[in-house]
């Protein structure tokens, strides 16, 4: 500014010393002297303000980078908490590592005694099954067995009641025939005659005196009479087995003719029972037997006169037919 003043105070002086055309000419280098000034005040008018701008954001990036310094500490001292943070966690991580090896190791040999006692425990658990399955099995035929067992009992406990009927029924047939005997020849028991009920049968002794003479075979009137009275309760009993046995004495016989010896005459009188018994056409004769048994099945001592006596005799034994009971025994 003081360069412009010193120019235009040289001109007013040099003026009254110049020609016109000079002075003109000085006037219009003033004139465009003052237009440059005044564009040059402008322009550093614009440059201060551009200055101005410019020391402002000069001063506030530099409150920034002094916000950015003081971030930047706060930053590193972060940074560097963070590191040691870091360092101890990588510390702590490689002990855990460290302890974590271990401790997997020992989980693995855990593990492992676990997988060894489970596949004990699951070998030893299929044993059981298979012993199971074979015990079940075992049970399971016990059981049939029992159930078909269960059932035989049933089917012989039927049988069995089947046959106590059968024999019940048998048992009240003799009692009755006994009773049907014992009145038939009433008189005679106890005279030479005993009945008697022994094992389901009948057993009717004849004493010799009641039907022979000593020594023969041939059936005395009296032994007639008390034959005929028994075929006729006999000729009513269509389910019986007639058996007729003599018996003798021990003594022995030495006869020339028919009877020889006590076989000979054990027989001959048990038939001559049989043809009398069976001369009632009412009466059966498959129902009946004849047999001799001579001095072999003695009922006393043949040492006495007495025991003789009871020895001689005619026994029939009067068994009901069992072929019922045996067909159910064949079931």
């Amino acid at each position: 500014m003081s360069r412009i003043l010193l120019i235009i105070f040289s001109i007013s002086i040099f003026s009254s010393c110049i020609t016109p055309k000079v002075y003109n000419e000085l006037l219009d280098k003033h004139e465009i002297a003052k237009k440059n000034l005044s564009k040059n005040e402008k322009l550093i008018l614009n440059l201060r303000e551009t200055l101005d701008a410019n020391e402002r954001s000069i001063n506030s990036l530099m409150s920034s980078i002094e916000k950015l310094r003081q971030d930047s500490t706060t930053l590193n001292n972060d940074l560097l908490a963070c590191q040691n943070k870091y360092d101890d966690l990588s510390t702590a991580y490689d002990l855990l590592t460290s302890k974590s090896s271990r401790y997997m190791a020992e989980k693995a040999k855990e593990t492992k005694e676990l997988l060894e006692q489970l596949e004990k425990t699951q070998s030893e658990l299929f044993a059981k099954e298979d012993q199971l399955k074979k015990s079940t099995a075992v049970l399971e035929e016990k059981e049939r067995k029992l159930a078909d067992s269960q059932n035989e009992l049933e089917l012989r406990s039927l049988r069995v009641a089947e046959l106590e009927a059968i024999i019940n029924r048998k048992d009240s047939m003799v009692t009755a025939l006994k009773q049907k005997i014992s009145k038939a020849l009433i008189g005679l028991e106890g005279d030479g005659l005993t009945i008697e009920q022994r094992n389901g049968k009948v057993y009717i002794s004849l004493e010799e005196d009641l039907l022979f003479a000593s020594g023969k075979y041939e059936i005395n009137q009296s032994g007639k009479q008390a034959l005929d009275k028994l075929s006729d309760v006999l000729s009513y009993q269509k389910d019986l087995e007639i058996l007729v046995e003599g018996h003798t004495d021990s003594i022995p016989l030495s006869g020339r003719g028919l009877i020889k010896d006590n076989w000979d005459l054990s027989v001959m009188r048990a038939t001559s029972v049989v043809k009398r018994l069976t001369s009632n056409s009412n009466l059966d004769p498959t129902q009946l037997i004849a047999a001799g048994r001579s001095k072999f099945v003695p009922i006393m001592s043949n040492s006495s006169s007495e025991g003789r006596n009871k020895n001689r005799r005619i026994e029939m034994i009067l068994s009901p037919n069992l072929d019922d009971l045996f067909k159910l025994l064949d079931e």
